[in-house]
């Protein structure tokens, strides 16, 4: 299963559309979906351990290999390509 985790933080002005092309993609490809802020302690292990240096970051999971897939808000015809194959 495809896992898709998103790190935002509360002051990023475009974290929100990023959430709701996640969550919109959601309805219509399966895959696991996690929102994770990047100043709590999971947030910083995460930033630590990809080098994130900017939010939103997409962190796509897929067969049990992670990468940093987005950098700001995901394109969505690329987003579909990266949770559908």
């Amino acid at each position: 299963m495809t896992k898709v985790t998103l790190v935002y933080t509360k002051t990023c002005s475009y974290c929100p559309a990023a959430k709701q092309l996640w969550k919109d993609l959601q309805k219509q490809h399966k895959f696991d979906y996690e929102e994770v802020d990047a100043v709590s302690p999971k947030g910083q292990v995460l930033v630590t351990k990809f080098g994130i240096m900017a939010v939103p970051t997409t962190i796509i999971e897929k067969n049990g290999k992670s990468e940093v897939a987005f950098t700001g808000v995901p394109n969505k015809e690329k987003a579909v390509e990266k949770v559908s194959r």
